[in-house]
């Protein structure tokens, strides 16, 4: 039995089903993701969603489903399930006995005495999914048919029945292959054996996502199917059928899928899926690293990269993912300052903090990869120094730099700045504008770290430079944000002290140069603990704040707004465990494997083998948002490592 399997009883279970969706990469931001059972309740669902580069490198859907009929006996009896306005149809679900993700996703169909198991994998490095099939069980031979349902159209959109689209097909080896629109890649679909095509194009109508429904979008679309595949099966008989935007050899389908499946890690544990979640982020693209900030429909951010580079690295133990992500980095680094998103096809955008989260991971690879001092200085010097002056001066991005107490100050902007992002109508769930707590937490950390590093290489001018402004940054600091008869950081400071209670100042306790005291630290552990620590991470806001909202469900602008005022974020729980780790040691043991044992239960729920984007802030904790999550897979993964490193100390 898998680690990730399901029976039955609920996968004819719609509730259940259609609520765990399942992901499979290439390791070029192309993936394949639907439901348990196939019905696809997202415009981001599909079986081949590929970035193409003629349309700036975003993904687009080629292949939405594939639908298996078989016929028995003169029987016909469809697999596939689609929803439509008022109706599932057809209802394939309620001929599923089993399920489980391994190296790939196997489901199994069971009617009529036919016994059918379909596996999904997509392969690494290739633009293409395999879907094999096999007849494990039946008293005669069987007619397979397989109806492909075509889309090719950007991820974010919907597709509806046009003239304009391209019905002719080209006769390939053991199949077709189609192009829709112009500048579309050509779709290869082939079978290992021959079949028989019958080509008579339809659109299917009205075709519905519920999850864009519940959200509040458009959630309606049309699907071309050009026609369907005929082939015969015999008992105990594998085919295999491709779709790529490469001509394939169809006699060697069968052999592929076999060597990329040994070539798969297995997902046997909690620690295994979290490895396979992260290898999924690693995206090689145009000669460089990235890392993808979640699936199916966030690309490569800054922040993000330096928020989960440590933890997919560590989780890996790849000291060298350090060095390609960062010197794929390089080139986004413009002005002093890493820029928001991470790709050749928009201008510049900068945030508040992307830069000086490059001092935090720096001080991770020289920690896990025991790189000398030294060294670390030498590389990296032009990049610390480049940084420290811009937020200093002010150039490059002049919104956010330091002022007169030495504090790096948040004008405010169009748009939000720190990781508490979220919009709504265009106007900010939150203002967070002036001084940011954790903005200034890794301020005195990248001065701090800077300057022992310096220390070490024997640079007597910048340690002449900045020692001043490090003392003068952790005063400040205390006299801005902590208020010392509430006990814990002010979370924005400008006019006044906003003392929301907020997660953003456990980081200040987690760094390794904090701008707090010990007694400080504790006081601060406390309060998180008491009014935001839950299962799955930390809330966003304590429940006894009026604005507290812990349910992240409904339209985009009402889900958009609970993200940030209550909702629950998993990555926060890395600095939380790390800052009691701090604190307590080898006493917080014991606590750390609890909380970690909670995240475990989510491996089955929402995304499988994956970490959510978010989750409610109420009891019992739904997940939400896109259904793999960089930053809070990464983090996870930093966590385990550190609860090891302590009981290796025992």
């Amino acid at each position: 039995m898998s680690y990730l399997s399901f029976n039955q009883r609920n996968l004819v279970n719609l509730e259940y089903a259609l609520e765990r969706e399942f992901l499979g990469t290439n390791h070029g931001g192309g993936y394949c993701s639907t439901t348990l059972n196939f019905c696809n309740t997202r415009r981001y669902h599909g079986l081949l969603v590929l970035p193409i580069d003629q349309f700036k490198g975003l993904n687009h859907v080629l292949l939405s489903a594939l639908d298996e009929s078989i016929v028995v006996n003169g029987k016909d009896f469809n697999f596939g399930i689609h929803k439509y306005p008022n109706a599932y149809e057809p209802k394939g679900h309620k001929y599923i006995t089993e399920a489980e993700f391994d190296k790939y996703f196997s489901i199994t169909y069971q009617v009529g005495g036919v016994i059918l198991r379909k596996d999904v994998m997509m392969l690494h490095n290739e633009p293409q999914v395999l879907i094999r099939y096999t007849l494990l069980g039946s008293h005669k031979e069987v007619k397979l048919r397989l109806k492909p349902f075509l889309a090719f159209r950007d991820a974010h959109k919907l597709s509806e029945e046009n003239s304009v689209a391209n019905t002719d097909f080209e006769a390939v080896d053991n199949g077709i292959g189609m192009r829709l629109y112009e500048d579309f890649p050509m779709l290869y679909m082939q079978i290992s054996r021959k079949n028989e095509y019958l080509h008579t194009p339809y659109w299917y109508k009205n075709i519905t996502y519920l999850k864009d429904e519940q959200r509040g979008g458009d959630f309606i679309e049309d699907l071309l199917v050009p026609g369907y595949f005929e082939l015969v099966l015999k008992k105990g008989e594998t085919i295999v059928f491709s779709a790529s935007t490469e001509k394939v050899n169809p006699q060697r389908l069968v052999n592929k899928f076999a060597t990329a499946a040994e070539k798969k890690e297995q997902r046997n544990s909690f620690e295994d899926c979290l490895k396979y979640a992260a290898k999924q982020f690693i995206i090689e693209k145009k000669n460089e690293t990235r890392i993808k900030a979640g699936y199916p429909w966030h690309i490569s951010y800054g922040r993000d990269t330096f928020v989960s580079l440590a933890g997919i690295a560590i989780g890996l133990n790849d000291t060298s993912l350090f060095e390609k992500i960062i010197a794929s980095m390089q080139k986004y680094f413009i002005g002093g300052r890493f820029t928001r998103i991470i790709s050749s096809h928009v201008q510049p955008q900068y945030n508040a903090d992307t830069s000086l989260w490059f001092f935090w991971t720096i001080q991770q690879y020289e920690h896990f990869a025991q790189v000398p001092a030294k060294n670390i200085w030498k590389k990296y010097k032009q990049n610390f120094i480049q940084i420290l002056e811009s937020y200093r001066d002010g150039t490059t991005f002049e919104q956010v730099k330091m002022a007169e107490n030495g504090l790096i100050y948040n004008q405010p902007y169009y748009k939000p700045l720190t990781w508490m992002n979220g919009r709504v109508g265009g106007v900010p769930v939150l203002q967070r504008n002036g001084y940011i707590v954790e903005i200034n937490a890794l301020w005195y950390n990248a001065i701090q770290y800077a300057l022992a590093l310096a220390n070490e290489a024997n640079d007597k001018q910048f340690c002449l430079d900045w020692k001043e402004r490090s003392a003068q940054v952790k005063q400040s600091f205390q006299d801005v944000f902590w208020n010392e008869e509430w006990g814990y950081l002010a979370d924005s400071v400008d006019t006044y002290q906003n003392m929301d209670i907020r997660p953003n100042q456990i980081i200040a306790c987690a760094l390794n140069y904090s701008p707090l005291e010990e007694y400080q630290k504790k006081k601060i552990v406390d309060i998180v603990a008491d009014n935001l620590l839950t299962d799955k991470g930390l809330r966003t806001l304590s429940p006894d704040n009026e604005l507290y909202n812990g349910t992240c469900e409904g339209t985009m602008g009402e889900q958009e707004n609970a993200i940030y005022q209550g909702g629950v974020h998993t990555w926060l729980l890395g600095f939380y465990i790390e800052a009691c780790f701090k604190l307590y040691g080898k006493n917080f043991i014991s606590q750390a494997a609890e909380i970690l044992t909670h995240v475990e239960e989510d491996m089955k729920n929402f995304g499988l083998s994956s970490i959510s984007e978010f989750y409610d802030g109420n009891p019992p904790y739904k997940g939400h948002g896109c259904i793999s999550q960089a930053r809070n897979t990464a983090e996870i993964l930093r966590s385990l490592y550190l609860l090891k490193s302590f009981q290796n100390k025992q």
